[in-house]
């Protein structure tokens, strides 16, 4: 009987043994392909070690960072907050767990998803306050409030952070908002005055080009109508119509353009005075 036992402890560790070498191997092999831009079949290693990696933290939180880092490189975004979303593993030390969730946050804002980055900002607050304070998933949440231009709660979460690192000296980046244009005004001007929108979304020259294309159209139309040449007056009004809601389609693209750069440029400053580059 005791040998059965023994013998059975023997089977049982070499199973044991065999099973952690080839979650390591796996490791090595996402890893590996990883390396070679192979992204596609290094999470499915990175998987394999998550499916089989039974109670190793070490060895599951460097699965969890490889396929991260895989969806990043292919710039899944989304994808990877979903991911992360779904790492349930309580042996993770604290540390790993602020880590995690804080690349969460990061792959929400660079997905665009704006609130969802915000939310998980709130709930690191809860969970992670002392690490939350000066690290990215404060600075984060000011991007955040910023690109949904929630001013107020923005200068809120500035004043948050600047107290944090002690950095209230810094000059506050709100005093001095970004000035947007207006996507509906520009519409309305198109609409009435052909160019109107070029003109108030900063592109004269296009506007003027706009301009001679409807009046071409107009000229041609009524020229054609006067000379009894129908057809072509309803080709002129063709003309002019298909400029001129081509016109209108324009300007408010050229708005959302205008207004897009405009917050590129103040994220960007802010993000140079939180993080010192």
């Amino acid at each position: 009987m005791k040998i059965k036992s023994f013998l059975t402890c023997i089977f049982l560790c070499a199973i044991f043994t065999t099973s952690r070498a080839q979650e390591s191997d796996w490791l090595k092999e996402g890893d590996r392909l990883m390396q070679q831009g192979d992204y596609f079949h290094a999470s499915v290693c990175y998987e394999r070690v998550l499916f089989e990696g039974g109670n190793n933290a070490a060895l599951l939180f460097n699965a969890v960072t490889g396929k991260l880092n895989c969806l990043k490189a292919e710039k899944k975004f989304a994808e990877a907050d979903r991911f992360l979303k779904g790492i349930l593993i309580p042996d993770f030390s604290n540390e790993q767990k602020f880590f995690l969730a804080e690349q969460r946050m990061l792959c929400a804002y660079l997905a665009g998803q704006f609130e969802n980055c915000i939310s998980q900002a709130d709930l690191m607050k809860i969970l992670f306050p002392s690490e939350y304070k000066s690290n990215l998933a404060a600075i984060l949440r000011v991007l955040s409030y910023n690109e949904l231009q929630q001013w107020k709660e923005a200068e809120q979460a500035w004043k948050e952070w600047a107290a944090a690192v002690d950095s209230m000296g810094l000059q506050n980046p709100y005093q001095n908002l970004p000035k947007f244009k207006s996507e509906e005004k520009a519409e309305r001007l198109a609409t009435f005055i052909p160019g109107a929108g070029q003109f108030y979304a900063g592109r004269p020259v296009e506007a003027l080009i706009g301009i001679l294309f409807q009046a071409a159209g107009v000229y041609y139309g009524v020229t054609s109508f006067l000379n009894h040449y129908y057809l072509s007056a309803w080709a002129g009004a063709g003309i002019f119509g298909s400029f001129h809601m081509g016109g209108v389609r324009r300007s408010k693209a050229l708005v959302r353009g205008y207004n897009k750069k405009k917050m590129a440029a103040f994220n960007a400053m802010v993000r140079a005075q939180m993080t010192g580059k």
